[in-house]
């Protein structure tokens, strides 16, 4: 029981981010043809409108889809038997990380500034 709560989590916010991409698909459609987005009953735009339609249209089409539940119930039965790392071993990969990172920029910067003297002594180059 508690999978279908994680399933439907997994559904609501793909309705969500297809509104999203509605709205702004719709509200770019609605300045390139110079149409006004304007206020249905005075409460919410065209725009709005088809994005809460298009949310819902996707959120119902995945409850309706088998193969999309059985789909995301396996990746959720999987995630819960994840081995996932303490918070001491993420902290020391992090660390190491960006320790790593600022290593490497740091010798970039160092090369780039070397070959760029290098070249400006071979080319006669004015600074």
């Amino acid at each position: 029981m508690s999978k279908q709560r994680y399933v439907l989590l997994v559904f609501v916010i793909a309705a969500v981010l297809i509104g999203i991409s509605v709205q702004s698909a719709a509200t770019s459609a609605f300045a390139q043809f110079a149409l006004p987005d304007d206020r249905v009953l005075g409460i919410l735009n065209t725009s709005s409108i088809l994005a809460i339609l298009g949310g819902a249209a996707t959120f119902l089409v995945l409850i309706r889809n088998r193969p999309a539940l059985k789909f995301v119930g396996e990746v959720v039965g999987e995630l819960v038997r994840v081995t996932w790392p303490s918070r001491e071993e993420t902290v020391r990969a992090a660390t190491t990380v960006v320790l790593t990172t600022v290593f490497m920029a740091s010798l970039l910067a160092v090369y780039d500034f070397t070959w760029k003297n290098v070249a400006d002594l071979i080319l006669f180059t004015e600074r």
